[in-house]
């Protein structure tokens, strides 16, 4: 009755068990035996991947950390494709209500995963008091960290502090990785590159940096003439065609609809293919993937966007103009409305013009909108600030000596507002900042993403003995 009880509510309840420890005895063992001790289940994870992350258990005293899986079937592990994506190859322990005729295995190292079946564990005086498991999930959820507590005992510049550190830390790596690359590339070719590969985001990144080797700047500079048509068909037929956007049926052989006619989208495919075609070149992918991502954030998108910056700040010379402009944020350094002014500007050096057909696109094959909007937005202009900008220019500024220009890059990564929020900026909220105020910026996103690399995925030693809370006050402050 119980099993059945369970899987009318799917995997919440036997998640809520787990997270709470609402087992009906205290030992618990393995399918084959093993004694299980848990010494903490982890933290939930609501995203893509395992449903709780660092975990700490210990099976027959051997004790291991990683991530666990809930299933009410262990078949499920098989039918949901885990066994092929590498996301799930740190999981420890796969918690199961009814077993399967197969065991799970790590994707990458195939080694056979332990099994708690839980059924005979469970416990129905608990199950009949659990009127709403997803309440205890969110509560769960938002536990703080052993951080946590402790910022809420000390001193708000304390926690600022010690994130600030962390962030200007991420900052100096990010400008040490560009040093080897300036070395091989130069300068522009550099920046080109950089600029590229996370214009691409996560899913494309290697693509769009590829695409920058195949054409690089020096090579694109002399196609950037006084007609901006011309010089957008010979671009964008480069790049389309490289990425593999020019292949399969034209926009017009689609069949009888209006949408093609309405938007001149077959004319511009056929523009464009023709560059492509005249190129005589092998495409670099068969079919980019579109990575499951906003359709806004189409990879043609990204790239007619890069087109009008490149072409508005190119052919005068494209790292000079990028100079120049950081040089006037410079003079505004010290207004009240830096941050302001800032954005601003960024907008206009990333501006797509009215005329330009994609503002209402997201691809050749699906429909204009009567929607417009720009192709490089204002969360996009952040990312590339905080991962190609502002390392490639701080970079240069300490080979060069120029303490003037990191001055500003400095003050731009502590005005900008944050990145888009994603998994591990979630997690550090709730662990580090749930019971604590922190400025919203971008300094401060990026330093709870070095905090979460450099204390929350790379040591073996779990929450409970990690050693960052001792970094925000001394032991003694607050008693926590």
């Amino acid at each position: 009755m119980l099993a059945e009880e369970v899987a009318s509510q799917r995997e919440a309840l036997l998640q809520a068990c787990w997270a709470h420890h609402l087992w009906k005895r205290p030992h618990l063992t393995t399918e084959d035996g093993s004694a299980l001790e848990v010494l903490s289940p982890g933290w939930l994870n609501r995203t893509a991947g395992p449903d709780f992350t660092e975990a700490r258990i210990l099976i027959a005293g051997r004790e291991h950390w990683g991530d666990v899986e809930v299933h009410v079937e262990e078949k499920e592990w098989w039918e949901h494709g885990h066994y092929k994506d590498p996301g799930y190859d740190r999981v420890i322990l796969h918690v199961v209500l009814k077993r399967g005729p197969k065991a799970a295995c790590r994707p990458v190292s195939h080694e056979e995963i332990p099994v708690f079946a839980a059924g005979p564990f469970l416990s129905e005086q608990v199950l009949e008091s659990m009127h709403d498991p997803e309440d205890l999930l969110r509560r769960y959820e938002n536990i703080p960290g052993r951080c946590g507590l402790r910022a809420a005992f000390s001193r708000e510049d304390a926690v600022s502090r010690v994130v600030a550190h962390a962030a200007e830390r991420r900052a100096r790596d990010k400008a040490h990785r560009v040093v080897p690359l300036l070395e091989e590339a130069g300068e522009e070719e550099t920046f080109f590159r950089l600029l590229f590969r996370y214009l691409g985001y996560r899913p494309h990144a290697a693509q769009f940096e590829g695409l920058a080797r195949r054409f690089p700047l020096r090579e694109l500079m002399p196609l950037l003439g006084e007609d901006p048509h011309q010089a957008r068909a010979e671009v964008l037929g480069r790049w389309f065609g490289a990425l593999g956007l020019l292949q399969g049926e034209s926009p017009a052989m689609r069949g009888p609809g209006p949408a093609e006619a309405e938007s001149g989208m077959a004319g511009e495919y056929a523009r464009l293919k023709a560059v492509w075609e005249a190129l005589d070149m092998q495409p670099l992918v068969q079919g980019i993937s579109r990575g499951g991502g906003r359709p806004w954030n189409s990879p043609e998108r990204r790239l007619v966007g890069l087109f009008h910056h490149l072409y508005a700040m190119g052919r005068d010379g494209w790292l000079k103009a990028w100079l120049a402009f950081l040089r006037r944020l410079d003079d505004l350094r010290d207004q009240p409305e830096f941050r302001k002014e800032a954005l601003l500007a960024l907008e206009d050096f990333f501006f797509t013009p009215d005329w330009e057909p994609w503002r209402n696109r997201v691809s050749f094959h699906v429909r204009e909108t009567e929607r417009s909007a720009r192709l490089i937005g204002t969360e996009r202009t952040v990312m590339l600030m905080a991962n190609a900008v502002l390392p490639f220019f701080l970079a240069m500024a300490r080979s060069r000596g120029d303490l003037e220009l990191e001055k500003v890059l400095y003050r731009l990564y502590i005005v900008l507002p944050p990145e888009g929020p994603n998994r591990r900026t979630r997690f550090m909220e709730k662990r580090l900042a749930g019971l604590t105020r922190l400025k919203k910026s971008l300094r401060t996103h990026q330093g709870l993403l070095q905090i979460h690399q450099d204390f929350c995925t790379s040591f073996y030693e779990g929450c409970d003995r990690c050693g960052f809370p001792d970094l925000i006050a001394p032991q003694s402050a607050g008693g926590c």
